[in-house]
C-alpha cells in the first residue's frame, strides 16, 4: 500500500500524454479549412495574378505565389502530422508570407492603371491569412493583422485601379474588416474553447489524484487497524490469557516488526511467482466473481518485485470493472495472465461494444489514470489499449525486467 501511496504523483504521466488534445484537434481541423481555403483562392485568382503579371516585375510574381499559395497549402501537412508546435509555426509563416507579398507589392509595381473590378489578386482573401494568424498568434496580434492587412491591401486596390471603379476608402476598409472579423473571430473561440476544455481535462485529473491519495490514506488506515487486529491486540489477548512464553515472545518481536515495517512505508519488496498470479487472480475475482483467469506459466518463476505484482493486479482488476460497465450486458470478457522467469503479462478482452481510444471524454478517467498510468510509472512497464466501436476492447498490462 504505502507503494501505491508513494507513486500517486505519477498520475501526471497520464496527464501529459493527453495535454491540450482539444487544442490540438482544433489546431489541425483550421489548418485543414485554411489549407483548402488558399487552394480554392489559389484557382479563383489565377486568371487575375495572370493579368496583372505584365505589371509587376517578374520576381514579386514569383516570389508572391511561393510566400502565399505555398505556405499556404504547406498547412495541411502540417496539420495531419504535425504536433501543437509545428502547426503553430507553419500557419505562422503563411501569415507572414502573405503580409511580406503585400510589403513588396510597391517595389514591384510598374505604376500602370489595371482596370480590374477586383483590384489588386492579394486583397481577395486578406481574411484566410488573419484566420493562419490567429492560428500561430494572440487574438489581439491576430486582429491587428487582419486590420492592418486588410486595410493596405484595399488602399492598394484603389491605388492600382481607376477612380471609376472605386468607393470610398474608409467604406470598402470596413466593410473588408467587418466579413472578414467573423471568420477570424470564429477561428480565435474556436481556439479559446479548445483552450477551455484542454484545462478543464488538466483539473480533472488532478482531482483524480487527489481522491486516490484520499482513497489511499482511507485504505493505510484500514490496513492499520488491520495490523493492530491481527498482530498489536493478538500479542496481548494471548499474554493476559497465557502469561509470558517462548511463543508470545516471538509474537510480539512479529507484532513489532510488523509496526515498524508499516511505519517505515514497506511493502513486501519481492512476491513469489505463483503468489502473484494469485494475487492477480484475487483482485480480479473482487471485480467479477464469476470470471476465471486463465494462466500460462514457465517454470521455474521468479520472484517478482511486489510493486510490480500491485500495479498489475490493480489495473487488471481496473480494465475488467471498465469491460463490465461499458462493454454491453451480452459480453463477454477473458483474461488470461502469464508469467515468465523475465516478464509478468495480463491479457483482458471483451466482445463488446467498443469505443475510439482518440474520442474518450475527459470524464472517463479510468483507463487514463488506473490503468494506463498506473503500469508506466513502474520500470519495465508497459499498457496497451485497442478498441473499435463494435469490434471490442483489448486491454494489455505487462513487466518486463
Amino acid at each position: 500500500m504505502a507503494a501505491d501511496t508513494a507513486a500517486l504523483p505519477e498520475v501526471t504521466d497520464a496527464r501529459d500524454e493527453r495535454d491540450e488534445y482539444a487544442g490540438r484537434r482544433i489546431l489541425r481541423l483550421l489548418s485543414g479549412f485554411v489549407a483548402v481555403g488558399y487552394l480554392a483562392y489559389a484557382l479563383m485568382t489565377a486568371s487575375m495574378v495572370v493579368e496583372t503579371a505584365a505589371d509587376m516585375q517578374p520576381w514579386w510574381t514569383v516570389l508572391a505565389l511561393i510566400l502565399t499559395f505555398g505556405t499556404g497549402l504547406a498547412m495541411a501537412p502540417a496539420g495531419w502530422w504535425g504536433d501543437v508546435r509545428r502547426i503553430r509555426l507553419v500557419a505562422g509563416v503563411a501569415a507572414c508570407g502573405y503580409a511580406v507579398s503585400v510589403g513588396l507589392w510597391w517595389f514591384a509595381w510598374s505604376g500602370q492603371e489595371l482596370d480590374l473590378v477586383g483590384g489588386l489578386w492579394l486583397s481577395q482573401f486578406p481574411g484566410l491569412a488573419a484566420i493562419a494568424a490567429a492560428l500561430a498568434f494572440r487574438p489581439v496580434i491576430a486582429f491587428g493583422y487582419l486590420f492592418v492587412v486588410n486595410s493596405t491591401v484595399i488602399a492598394l486596390s484603389h491605388l492600382l485601379r481607376p477612380a471609376t471603379l472605386n468607393g470610398p476608402l474608409f467604406v470598402d476598409i470596413a466593410w473588408g474588416c467587418s466579413y472578414s472579423l467573423i471568420f477570424v473571430s470564429a477561428a480565435v473561440m474556436a481556439i479559446r474553447t479548445a483552450g477551455i476544455l484542454d484545462q478543464t481535462r488538466s483539473e480533472a485529473f488532478r482531482a483524480t489524484a487527489a481522491a486516490a491519495a484520499a482513497d489511499a490514506r482511507s485504505t493505510e488506515r484500514s490496513r492499520f487497524d488491520a495490523l493492530t487486529h491481527d498482530n498489536v491486540m493478538s500479542t496481548l489477548l494471548t499474554a493476559s490469557r497465557r502469561g509470558g512464553s517462548p511463543e508470545l515472545a516471538e509474537d510480539a518481536r512479529a507484532a513489532l516488526a510488523a509496526v515498524d515495517r508499516a511505519a517505515a512505508g514497506d511493502g513486501p519488496e519481492t512476491v513469489g511467482g505463483h503468489d502473484a498470479i494469485s494475487q492477480i487472480r484475487a483482485a480480479v475475482g473482487l471485480v467479477d466473481p464469476t470470471l476465471t483467469v486463465r494462466v500460462h506459466v514457465d517454470d521455474p518463476l521468479p520472484a517478482y518485485p511486489g510493486e510490480v505484482v500491485s500495479a498489475i493486479a490493480s489495473a487488471s482488476a481496473e480494465a475488467v470493472r471498465n469491460s463490465r460497465r461499458h462493454a454491453g450486458a451480452e459480453a463477454t470478457t477473458t483474461v488470461t495472465a502469464s508469467a515468465s522467469p523475465s516478464s509478468l503479462r495480463v491479457d483482458i478482452r471483451d466482445d463488446g461494444r467498443g469505443f475510439d481510444p482518440t474520442h474518450v471524454p475527459a470524464s472517463r478517467l479510468g483507463i487514463a489514470v488506473s490503468v494506463l498510468g498506473r503500469i508506466r510509472r513502474i520500470e519495465g512497464g508497459a499498457a496497451t489499449v485497442e478498441s473499435r466501436p463494435g469490434g471490442g476492447t483489448r486491454v494489455v498490462v505487462e513487466w518486463s525486467a
